[in-house]
């Protein structure tokens, strides 16, 4: 394994590295860190908790030290990532004489365009922000002579591409352009053909040294089980939580029940102030509170070490972010545990997703109802019904017996008549009446 000292890097380098805690160098940082020395354009690919940041901010600290004006300018997708990567490059820059401004939103603008104007050596920015500036008159990047996207694929994903274009525009075509994602997605390799000149590919392959120990866990429920299922987890896992849920109203909706059992829950969203957001992650990181409940928005920006559990509440939107959520845990060479809440046939086209992008398929525990079976196939189904009701039986008929139609030109039909004894009335007795009938009565 490669050492620090055989990278070529300063002694008061090496010092600042040794009192970071960097041990040795990641296989990411081994392989970039000569390449950007040499001011190469150069294009990087490696996994969450690689140490990715690292590898551009010491050799570009390192090229630059010792001079005056604003060379270089870093972008992050949000607030979160731009302050770590701010303090990274001041705790390394600050000691050798470079002075790092962050500008991003939230922050106060009259602030940060006095700090613009004081000549920092680096800035680092979300884009966003760093076009309002443009627009004012605050910076000028004509002097930028190094690039750097930190995180290019979720700059892409959060819509950030027409900023990106105003950005590059500005910025001299000379000039050393470092690009860092997780992932080389069919947008991050059309956006380094347009900004990068002839790059340095570095692609570091999952293997079993840096993989994190994580073990993952896949649980199919249905939504109303969902809390009582995250109550078991928060009451049997003792160390500390992050629950990502996919909007805002979702992370209000679990930190409100959970914070109705615990003293120890916070959460932060988008919606929050700069001030709150900063708070909130402070706390956690102290251990003020044990649980953190985030919205992707913090899926890379939360840089705590020793977080012992992961709980993806709602199964997030894209694959990859599945990979950044659950890289908050196992972090340099601890293990940890991620847990996946899913909803049966709902979800399962995203947890498949998830499973083509990692490469496995990971065993999944079932709620104790099964899943709706699929439809069968129009082919299946046969005839169609004419109501779902089960039909009423009726009694059986009497078959109806058919007469032979009348046909005028053959033989009249024989009239077969029946009489019964009820149906024949009596002869009556001839009554002799009148004269004559006295006569015969009285000589008979």
């Amino acid at each position: 394994m490669t050492a620090w000292n055989e990278l070529n890097l300063s002694s008061e380098m090496l010092t600042l590295i040794e009192n970071a805690g960097y041990k040795a160098p990641t296989p990411v940082q081994c392989q970039s860190i000569p390449l950007v020395m040499e001011g190469l354009d150069v294009l990087v690919s490696s996994q969450t908790g690689s140490g990715k940041t690292a590898s551009f901010v010491i050799p570009v600290v390192e090229r630059f030290k010792g001079k005056n004006g604003t060379y270089i300018l870093a972008l992050s997708p949000t607030r979160e990532i731009a302050q770590q990567t701010g303090a990274v490059f001041e705790a390394f820059g600050k000691p050798l004489g470079l002075r790092t401004v962050v500008c991003i939103g939230g922050a106060s603008i009259p602030v940060e365009k006095e700090a613009l104007a004081s000549s920092p050596h680096i800035i680092v920015a979300t884009p966003g922000r760093l076009c309002d500036h443009l627009e004012r008159g605050n910076v000028w990047l004509d002097f930028i002579q190094c690039l750097i996207f930190d995180e290019a694929d979720r700059m892409l994903e959060m819509g950030f591409a027409k900023q990106i274009d105003t950005i590059t525009e500005q910025i001299p075509k000379q000039r050393q352009t470092l690009m860092f994602s997780a992932t080389f997605a069919p947008r991050v390799e059309k956006l380094a053909r347009s900004v990068m000149n002839d790059p340095k590919e570095v692609t570091i392959v999952k293997s079993e040294a840096s993989t994190p120990k994580i073990e993952q866990r896949l649980l199919w429920l249905y939504e109303e089980k969902k809390m009582p299922a995250l109550m078991r987890l928060a009451q049997d896992e003792p160390g500390t939580i992050i629950i990502f849920a996919k909007s805002k109203e979702r992370v209000y909706q679990v930190w409100r029940s959970l914070h109705g059992k615990k003293d120890d829950v916070t959460y932060i969203h988008s919606d929050l102030t700069q001030e709150q957001r900063e708070a909130a992650i402070a706390e956690f990181k102290s251990g003020r509170y044990r649980i953190l409940v985030a919205t992707d928005v913090m899926g890379r920006g939360i840089d705590v070490d020793d977080v012992a559990h992961v709980v993806n509440y709602d199964v997030p939107r894209e694959a990859e972010d599945y990979i950044h959520r659950i890289g908050r845990t196992g972090r340099r060479g601890k293990s940890g545990h991620a847990t996946t809440f899913a909803i049966p046939v709902k979800d399962e086209q995203g947890i498949r997703a998830i499973e083509k992008l990692r490469g496995v398929t990971s065993p999944a525990e079932r709620d104790v109802r099964p899943a709706p079976a699929p439809a069968p196939k129009f082919s299946d189904r046969g005839p169609r019904p004419v109501s779902d009701k089960q039909p009423v039986k009726q009694p059986a008929k009497e078959p109806v017996k058919k007469t032979a139609a009348f046909n005028p030109e053959g033989p009249a039909p024989k009239l077969k008549l029946t009489l019964k004894s009820d149906m024949v009335a009596p002869v009556p007795e001839k009554k002799s009446g009148g004269f004559m009938g006295w006569i015969k009565k009285l000589f008979s």
